[in-house]
């Protein structure tokens, strides 16, 4: 049988030096403008414009890119390292693949390199506006996750607290820890030919599924999975 992932390349880079190669930085705003739906209140799709991609790159701290035979970049993932009390955060900034390019484990492999580049890590973070994420990243890293209303204890409130100033899904968004939810400017909504709301295989969804998908327009939930 073939392997699924036979086929793609995979590279891993510095924030910095993501940000300066054109290709990539074309790469990823062009995969970000193909993966987030429809803004509901423009009825247009979401965009992110090469310059404003440059910029996250610039500030993030690892990166990793697949690129298909035809050498096109069809997948990535960015996260930054944050050192808090608690021990050292991986917050995942962008999670993305090409929609003809998925159900072929490119996402989880990207998470798996993430894992072997930063061992050390004790906490992943992520916003998720779009359930797939929290779905691929909770498969491929293991360990207690906490997310939704899942009153989680008060040592991941702290790290949350901690971290907010070094972190841009966090900055300046409230917060309810209760529920582990921030309200933030930008909530991806699918549109209607999307179908990465569903799990990518016939398993029953995780019991937090529902929760992320039908959360209110302007909110996203934070998933945190602590490794210990």
């Amino acid at each position: 049988m073939m392997n699924p992932l036979e086929g793609y390349a995979f590279f891993a880079l510095t924030g910095s030096e993501a940000a300066i190669t054109a290709d990539i930085v074309r790469g990823i705003s062009d995969i970000f403008s193909h993966s987030f739906g429809i803004n509901p209140q423009t009825q247009e799709p979401y965009r992110l414009g090469p310059t404003t991609t440059k910029k996250r790159l610039m500030s993030t701290g690892h990166v990793f890119v697949a690129r298909s035979t035809e050498n096109e970049i069809i997948a990535y993932l960015y996260a930054r390292v944050i050192r808090s009390k608690n021990g050292i955060v991986v917050w995942v900034d962008s999670l993305a693949v090409l929609p003809t390019h998925r159900l072929k484990g490119i996402a989880t492999h990207l998470v798996t390199q993430l894992l072997e580049t930063i061992p050390e890590s004790r906490w992943i973070g992520c916003a998720t506006p779009n359930p797939i994420a929290a779905w691929v990243i909770t498969k491929g890293v293991g360990g207690t996750p906490y997310l939704g209303e899942c009153d989680p204890p008060d040592e991941v409130i702290s790290m949350i607290e901690h971290i907010r100033p070094q972190c841009p899904d966090l900055q300046g968004a409230d917060f309810n820890p209760t529920k582990l939810l921030v309200k933030t400017k930008f909530t991806p909504v699918m549109s209607e030919d999307a179908t990465e709301w569903r799990p990518p295989h016939p398993s029953e969804p995780p019991p937090w599924w529902a929760s992320l998908e039908n959360l209110p327009e302007d909110y996203e939930a934070l998933l945190i999975i602590d490794r210990l």
